[in-house]
């Protein structure tokens, strides 16, 4: 659990260096963001930074994305569950540690400047096509978000500073060997020891509880027994397969694209050209007649401190190149033969002279091998734009005061209607049975405002629904007498759990006094003792793979030797004794190479802790005000702690 957010929040070099780079900020802003598609905070004031805010929609916006990416690794994770295994804080700690650094940087004279905003937006994956920038792609992704230009060029520029600040910190770490080689003997010290298992099945029946003592589990445990907000809602899916239908093109359009383009079919001639740029005019001509007069283009450009990766420009058509470069250069070249060289054509970046390395001559497909790839591509491209367009008219028209009932039918779409669920899709009848719903719509339905009335969203499989909130329940504790026999049954497992630690704790205690195991377990009706040998480095590699290791193994490692201690068994079916019997120091002449690889791994966590002590400087100098109060109501919120009138 928490995989993703442990390493791209808790790791600054990670999150703050390499995490908000291009990759992962397409990845926070190109996902659905609720109502509107807008970054405005709103609701509680969960902490300042400076004169920044973080608001508790800041907040649960974040927490969404962040469930997503673990539920990834982890299918059936909940906010609840997240927010339990300090999710929650970890997310909020990011938010501080963001506007920090970015308040930070400008405060100290960092420049961004727009060309470099220019290159980070060109190398996003997401904006290219086949392979290139297009301009077309990034404005139809900004407008299916609902981003605006000036909102994605601030992010990458609180990015961009974000890096400049914290690159510099992470390096230049230091970590002597000798300071390693104490932690890589520890790594190879041999412990053994028994662990023996206390079933809680073995201890004897607790017998029926009474009435008062249900009562008082019930009410000590509320919270298992309270289910979290539920709500109804009404949706109402586009017709994605109809739209489809709608973008198909006509045979006519086809045709005249494939006439219009034959650059993508090899209907034109290309050359291969390399190209260098001089800032003087008397240098150009002088390297001009250099090639002339039998030097490589690729030996003159290195005398000039051009590397062959510098003056390749790569395999151009003559408009191509007309649009990178100038259309004078462009013609000069298509006039030139192979090995040739053109005179200096200047523009506003210097003189360029082109060779051409190789001639490809025009090859083209014939229209009927490439008609069904073309048909297709007219049709994914005029496919987005009728979604968005779709979308838009949807969303106009429900701001302006229409029904979801109006816009579906006009959309020829069925609305459907959604009993009241829980955040992870359970339904909960009069009887407190549970019934699980697979419903893809859940986290919109409860990121939304349910006093916003309908609105439009994307779900999974690039599908849209408009949907709105038609009833909200109130996290709600089930009544003792509906559950009875459930509570009972809960009463009598932690009854025995509780004998069943007792015993743990009476043997652990009487095993670090010095009396043999063997007679403290005698007639107890209890498993035999596992012994096990460990050695520290087995377990660390292990834990590199992947693979678990067993709590009563760890506890072997932390337990001090002739001691004992005990730890619960997984689902409650117990507890573990775990008893140290003998320690055996590890020395590195067993695997001398070992104290450089510790080196290596402590120095990547000294950069890290100085970076992480930097982000912590800078988040005392901004002044940092956290209301721990309000964000414990947020997540007492998501969670469904708070409880509410009972059921009747």
């Amino acid at each position: 659990m928490l995989a993703f957010l442990r390493k791209s929040v808790t790791s600054w070099v990670g999150i703050l260096i390499l995490g908000l780079a291009l990759g992962a900020l397409v990845f926070t802003l190109f996902q659905p963001t609720g109502p509107g598609g807008t970054a405005a905070g709103g609701g509680q004031l969960l902490a300042t930074v400076g004169k920044e805010q973080i608001t508790e929609q800041d907040y649960t916006r974040l927490l969404d994305r962040a469930v997503a990416r673990e539920r990834e690794a982890n299918p059936r994770i909940t906010n609840p569950d997240f927010i339990a295994a300090g999710g929650g804080e970890l997310v909020l700690q990011q938010l501080i540690a963001s506007k920090a650094l970015a308040s930070y940087g400008d405060a100290n004279g960092l420049i961004v400047s727009r060309r470099m905003i220019d290159g980070e937006i060109a190398s996003i994956p997401a904006m290219q096509l086949n392979g290139k920038f297009d301009e077309g792609t990034y404005r139809r992704l900004l407008a299916e978000q609902r981003l605006s230009e000036a909102e994605l060029r601030e992010s990458i520029r609180s990015d961009l500073l974000r890096r400049q600040l914290l690159l510099p910190v992470s390096l230049g770490q230091i970590v002597p060997r000798g300071h390693a080689e104490p932690f890589a003997e520890l790594l190879l010290e041999v412990r053994k020891g028994r662990i023996l298992p206390v079933p809680s099945a073995a201890m004897a029946d607790p017998g029926k509880p009474t009435d008062a003592q249900l009562k008082a589990f019930h009410a000590e445990n509320a919270r298992a027994y309270t289910i979290p907000e539920r709500r109804g809602f009404r949706f109402a899916e586009l017709d994605m397969k109809g739209l489809a239908e709608k973008a198909r093109p006509e045979a006519a359009a086809v045709r005249k694209y494939y006439d219009e383009n034959p650059q993508e079919f090899g209907g034109l001639e290309t050359r291969l050209v390399n190209q260098i740029i001089l800032r003087d005019a008397e240098k150009a001509r002088a390297f001009v007649a250099a090639v002339r007069g039998g030097t490589s283009f690729a030996a003159a450009a290195a005398k000039e401190g051009f590397s062959a990766e510098d003056i390749a420009l790569g395999t151009r058509t003559q408009s191509g190149l007309a649009d990178e470069t100038t259309d004078t250069l462009a013609k000069a070249v298509f006039a030139l033969q192979p090995g040739a060289v053109t005179d200096p054509v200047e523009s506003r970046l210097g003189f360029h002279v082109a060779e051409v390395a190789r001639v490809i001559p025009a090859s083209p497909q014939a229209f009927e091998t490439v008609s069904a790839a073309i048909t297709k591509k007219l049709q994914d491209e005029a496919l987005l734009d009728l979604v968005a367009d779709t979308v838009a008219s949807a969303e106009d028209r429900l701001t302006g005061g229409e029904s979801l009932a109006d816009v579906a039918k006009d959309l020829g779409i069925e609305i459907r209607e959604s009993p009241p669920l829980t955040a992870d899709g359970r339904q909960f009848d009069a009887d407190y049975a549970v019934t699980a719903v697979a419903q893809p719509l859940l986290p919109a339905v409860f990121a939304a405002d349910a006093a916003e009335g309908p609105q439009v969203t994307e779900i999974e499989g690039n599908r849209y629904v408009i949907f709105e909130v038609t009833d909200v329940l109130q996290p709600t504790l089930v009544p003792l007498d509906k559950i009875r026999e459930d509570v009972a049954l809960a009463w009598e497992i932690k009854a025995r759990s509780d004998a069943a630690r007792a015993e743990a704790e009476r043997i652990a205690q009487a095993l670090g006094k010095g009396e043999a195991l063997d007679r403290l377990v005698a007639g107890r009706n209890l498993p035999a003792p596992q012994p096990l040998t460990v050695r520290r480095l087995e377990l660390t590699q292990m834990a590199q793979r992947g693979q678990q290791v067993p709590p009563p193994v760890l506890q072997l490692l932390t337990t001090p030797k002739g001691q004992a201690r005990v730890l619960p068994a997984p689902g409650g079916q117990g507890w573990f004794v775990v008893m140290v019997d003998s320690i055996e120091p590890g020395t590195l002449s067993e695997a001398p190479q070992l104290a450089e690889a510790v080196r290596q791994s402590m120095l990547r966590d000294t950069s890290d802790e100085m970076v992480e002590t930097f982000v912590r400087a800078i988040e005392r100098e901004a002044g940092v005000v956290r209301r721990p109060d309000q964000l414990k109501a947020v997540n007492r919120r998501l969670t469904g702690e708070t409880i509410g009138e009972t059921i009747d």
